[in-house]
């Protein structure tokens, strides 16, 4: 069905519904704001969407968010001031929380910690083990204390939502889920962590009548189970089976997303015939703090120098392993000083282990390669504002918002040329075969020992790219709801 006529097909269908009220479950970000201090792509777009649909008169009065019971059962309604509390903190807003943790550079905020200092001090034989030990008594401190803050986290959830099933609001609205024919329960984010979510939303349609609207944002552990963690596939296969059924209409992230969706169900013969829609991808931070000097942030992009970003969660299927390749080379054919620093920008996901001990080993690349983890928004900006461009070498992605806040932000991009990451970049950004270093490092080459190459792809980037307001998801969204 065409994008068009799924808009009118859908808006009709729900506006002779009568839609009441749309139903956000955003349980998956409280969730995930347990053990996370970041939001990943996910999370970043649930809140994006979920921010910029306050700025919408007419349709913000009709949204309600609801998370799960503590059965699993049912839904709860929740506040938009818990969500909102959950956005400034995964973005990093406040003065207690920290701007990043810096990898491959001497800290010059901390300074060197006193452990480092008494481990200089150690027999050079001993250090290695030593300090092995060391880092796997950190690792366990650390997953105990995350283990326990998620636990208090669980504890309170199920009080307050049980408080929330029982207690009247302040205007005499009762505080329990109960939505009207016509209403539309919308998930946005990764609702596959809910064993039998597909039975949620089956009950809910035969209680209460209402419509379901699923955004999909990639579908990774169907067509690449190879980088996932182990689990995960056979869980999202289950999700994906179940809820697809109950679903009246199927948002995706991209056309690629979209054109991966149908394809699949060509394949497993599934009987789709409700719409697939596609929701415009916002190209910056609705959510970003408002910029003010940070010394904090300001000490760690002036120490970088001249560098090239990279920026996204540091997993198998993101690629960041060609980067530290073609580096190396660069490294082995040029002068140290005339190769400037790789900066990784994210944190620590899946299926890296290996890749995060060979940057260990090999000293950052005596100095050259710099990951920052848990950078907040505010850094991120500032990140981009100072490189001398970004690269995703990325073998799938849903979408590609590092690509677009690139863009945004006048910087030329160096992608990789498969799934939606070429719509990502609009015919703005140089593509290069992610299988193939010597492309890469070719390119890179290219940029840096022509400065006018550069200067003129920034010049198309300002001439040709069109910002995409994160207003534009929630036109697309409310025009397929008919809301």
């Amino acid at each position: 069905m065409a994008f068009g006529t799924a808009i009118t097909f859908m808006g009709e269908i729900f506006m002779q519904q009568g839609t009441r009220h749309i139903w956000i479950d955003v349980e998956d970000l409280f969730v995930y704001a347990r053990t996370a201090s970041r939001p990943s792509g996910i999370q970043r777009v649930v809140l994006e969407i979920c921010q910029a649909m306050q700025d919408d008169a007419d349709l913000w009065p009709r949204v309600r968010f609801v998370r799960h019971s503590a059965t699993g059962t049912d839904f709860v309604p929740v506040d938009w001031s818990s969500v909102s509390e959950i956005s400034a903190r995964l973005a990093g807003d406040g003065h207690e929380t920290s701007t990043g943790i810096v990898r491959g550079q001497k800290d010059t905020t901390l300074g060197e910690s006193r452990l480092q200092r008494l481990g200089r001090s150690v027999p050079t034989s001993l250090r290695v083990p030593a300090g092995q030990m060391i880092r796997n008594v950190l690792g366990l401190t650390q997953a105990t204390a995350s283990l326990s803050v998620a636990a208090a986290d669980f504890v309170s959830d199920v009080a307050k939502a049980k408080w929330q099933q029982k207690t009247p609001s302040r205007t005499g609205e009762a505080q329990f889920f109960a939505p009207l024919p016509g209403d539309v329960l919308l998930t946005l984010g990764a609702s596959w962590t809910h064993a039998t979510y597909g039975a949620l939303l089956r009950q809910c349609k035969a209680r209460h009548g209402v419509k379901v609207a699923v955004l999909v944002h990639d579908l990774v552990p169907l067509l690449w189970p190879e980088w996932c963690r182990p689990g995960l596939p056979s869980v999202f296969k289950r999700w994906y089976s179940a809820v697809v059924p109950e679903c009246d209409v199927i948002f995706t992230n991209s056309e690629a997303t979209r054109q991966d969706v149908l394809n699949y169900a060509v394949r497993q013969k599934l009987d789709l015939t409700i719409p697939v829609v596609t929701v415009p991808m916002g190209s910056g931070f609705v959510t970003l703090p408002p910029q003010r000097s940070d010394p904090a942030i300001k000490t760690i992009v002036d120490g970088l120098g001249p560098y090239i970003l990279c920026v996204g969660t540091l997993e198998a299927r993101k690629n960041h392993a060609v980067l530290f390749r073609t580096w190396r080379r660069l490294l082995q054919e040029r002068p140290a000083s005339a190769v400037p620093k790789l900066v990784f920008a994210g944190c620590q996901g899946w299926l890296v282990d290996d890749l995060v001990q060979q940057i260990r080993n090999s000293a950052f690349l005596d100095g050259h390669l710099v990951w920052i983890d848990a950078p907040s928004d505010a850094l991120v900006a500032a990140l981009y504002q100072r490189c001398l461009f970004t690269v995703l070498p990325s073998f799938y992605e849903g979408w590609g918002l590092p690509v677009t806040e690139s863009l945004a932000w006048g910087k030329a991009c160096l992608i990789s040329d498969r799934s939606s990451l070429p719509e990502a970049g609009a015919g703005l950004a140089e593509s290069f075969d992610p299988d193939n270093g010597s492309d890469l490092l070719e390119r890179i080459k290219s940029l840096l020992d022509s400065p006018e190459k550069l200067w003129e792809q920034e010049a198309a980037i300002q001439a040709g790219f069109k910002a995409v307001p994160w207003s534009s998801a929630v036109h697309v969204v409310k025009q397929a709801l008919g809301a």
